[in-house]
Order: C-alpha cells, then structure tokens, then sequence
C-alpha cells in the first residue's frame, strides 16, 4: 500500500470514528468558549494571555484556520473539524517527532489534561520515544500543588505520571483539566526541556513558556489556535478529544510509523 492510499485510508477512518468531519463538538460550545477565554475564564484561557488583546472576529479566524470551519456560521449544534486539517495536522506531529524517534538524545515531557480521551496516545508516544534513547521527565510526580486550582484548594490536587504521561490527581481520580497549573509547576520545577507534547492548559503553559510544543486541540479550544493564528505556537493537531481512546489507536499507529521512516 502506498503512502497516499494510507492517509486517503486514514482520513477515511478519521471520518468515520467521527475524530473530524462531523464531530460531537458543536459549534454553539466552541463560540461560548471563545467568549469565556477572551473574558479571563482561567478554565479556557489556557495560561496564554492573546485574549487581552484579541478581539471575538479574530479568535473565530484563528479557529478557522485551525480547523477549517467557521464556528460562528452553520447549524449551531453540529460541529465540524476539515479531515484535511486533521491529516496535516497528525503528519506535522509525526514529522516535528522524527528526528527525536530516530536520533535519541532528547528530553521530552508530555501531559494531558485530557486522561480519559488521551492518556493512551500520550503513552505509546512516550514509549517509542523512550526505546529510541530520549529522555522523558517525570517532574514533580506524585507532588501536591500547594495552590489553589479552580474549585480545589491547596494541596488537594497535584501531578502524577501514567506511562510517562503527567495527569492532574485529586484523592484516588486522575482529572480532567483545562488548567495550566499543572504545567507551569513542571516547568519551573524540572529540567530544560527540548519537545513538549500536550493538550488544553498543559499544552497552553508550555506555548506561554517558549516551549516546543506539539498539541492536540479540539475545535473549542480556542486558546491554543489563537497562539498559533500569532506565530507562538506552529504543531496543533486538530481533532475531536471526547472519544474512547481505542478510537485513537490508528492515528497514533500512522504517526509512529511516519515518524520512524516506515514506508505507509
């Protein structure tokens, strides 16, 4: 099977799985969210500051852009990612990730603030990366923040590492989080860092920090398509985050396999 034949296979898939195309992500949730990040919602803002100075026409280009559709127009409960956006975007990830999979040598920390969509793609990337000598940091694993995060107080909510992968943990539940306290906390507690790979105000603290950053944004993460819409950030992958992780599996599967040089 030739290359081309394999990414028409899996922008088919892509479509089918409901990952792009038509998506649950409805267009009236990502404008409401546009609206709440140029607000200051802590919860959407991703711990990027662009918003102070964007205006709403802007934002909804910059996710027009991003995902190949405008949120303002259309049936407002539906959704919509372009296949073809999220193709480029799952080849600029496989290719910002070659020289890592095939040279070694870097020091790579991922996270998601996205577990029960993500957590499993995070892993698979954080084991191939490390079977090809990079380093991937654990920083500040199994650490209580000693802040406030949105509804928790100081130290019940903290960081810990799944398969290599930062979550947020509140008691014995890993979290979902649109924060970015988690990052911000890694970062100034940890090591340089050569390549983050990440998601929703994981993926945003790190942009903020001049981080390399590979993210994933579903269409009403809006915060991270504003940073790339301004040339802070260059690597969002585009797709629907509300999935079972299974669903995932092929993309993850394809990156690799682009990343590592195997013919597809």
């Amino acid at each position: 099977m030739g290359i081309a034949s394999e990414e028409a296979d899996l922008r088919d898939l892509l479509v089918e799985r409901s990952l792009s195309g038509g998506i649950r992500t409805v267009r009236r949730q990502s404008l409401a969210y546009a609206h709440k990040m140029l607000k200051g919602d802590l919860d959407h803002t991703f711990g990027l500051e662009d918003r102070r100075t964007a205006s709403i026409d802007e934002v909804v280009t910059a996710v027009e852009a991003g995902i190949g559709d405008r949120i303002t127009d259309g049936d407002p409960e539906l959704g919509y990612i372009a296949p073809e956006h999220t193709l480029a975007g799952i080849l600029a990830h496989a290719d910002a990730l070659a020289p890592f999979l095939r040279n070694g040598g870097g020091t790579v920390l991922l996270a998601t603030g996205h577990p029960t969509g993500l957590l499993d793609h995070y892993a698979d990337l954080a084991r191939a990366l490390r079977n090809t000598g990079n380093r991937i940091v654990r920083v500040l694993d199994d650490h209580r923040l000693d802040r406030a995060v949105g509804a928790h107080a100081a130290g019940e909510t903290g960081i810990r590492f799944f398969g290599g992968v930062a979550c947020a943990f509140h008691d014995e539940a890993i979290l979902h989080t649109h924060r970015p306290d988690y990052m911000e906390a890694m970062i100034a507690g940890g090591p340089p860092i050569d390549l983050v790979l990440a998601d929703h105000g994981m993926a945003g603290a790190a942009i903020a920090a001049g981080l390399p950053t590979l993210s994933i944004a579903d269409a009403n993460d809006v915060a991270l398509f504003l940073a790339r819409a301004r040339g802070r950030h260059e690597h969002v992958l585009p797709i629907e985050d509300n999935f079972t992780p299974a669903e995932f599996a092929p993309v993850t599967a394809y990156m690799l396999r682009r990343a590592a040089g195997i013919a597809v």
